[in-house]
């Protein structure tokens, strides 16, 4: 028995939606197309070959926030959705309930604001160890190279000098650094 254009169509859409569910599940981007060399475990280094237009941020990522990303909305949606349509009455009276009584909504938020801003911390402590030997790679080897390809091509750093006769002036720690081509 031949498939009419209907039975086409449903496997057709059936075969998009498994695609879709197995690279969300897989954390490549839902459009297939691979773009940087970003695994599970490790972010990209470089935009492959051959790739043109815009890269999305998310491309960058390595695939286990892209899935944690995914999932947390994913579920928070599933959940919303749960609630307002099984209990409608219920999730309108509850989220009634905290707009009214937006102290005690509040002093829970207040702590966990504290959890999120100790969390924070640690990442970002934990991130500072990781990252410490690419900050001293770029230390030693890239700002060498970018003062040495400045003089190369003429530019000079000026101390004193009018902003309007600079070409470029970038912001370190301590204040700006203004460059002037003489």
């Amino acid at each position: 028995m031949a498939q009419t254009k209907f039975d086409k169509q449903v496997e057709e859409t059936a075969e998009s939606l498994m695609f879709g569910i197995g690279r969300m599940l897989a954390s490549r981007d839902l459009d297939g197309v691979k773009r940087t060399d970003a695994t599970f475990w490790r972010p990209d280094t470089r935009v492959l070959p051959k790739v043109e237009g815009r890269v999305p941020r998310r491309s960058y990522k390595p695939g286990w926030r892209r899935i944690a990303a995914r999932l947390s909305w994913l579920g928070a949606a599933t959940e919303g959705a749960y609630l307002i349509g099984r209990h409608p009455d219920t999730t309108v009276y509850k989220a009634q309930g905290l707009w009214e009584n937006w102290e005690a909504t509040l002093a829970v938020l207040e702590t966990g604001g504290i959890g999120t801003a100790s969390a924070l911390a640690v990442g970002g402590q934990a991130y500072g160890l990781l990252t410490r030997e690419r900050r001293e790679l770029m230390r030693e080897w890239g700002v060498p190279l970018h003062q040495a390809l400045l003089q190369g091509a003429g530019v000079e750093c000026g101390d004193e000098v009018d902003v309007a006769d600079c070409d470029v002036i970038e912001w370190h720690g301590g204040g700006p650094e203004i460059w002037v081509s003489r």
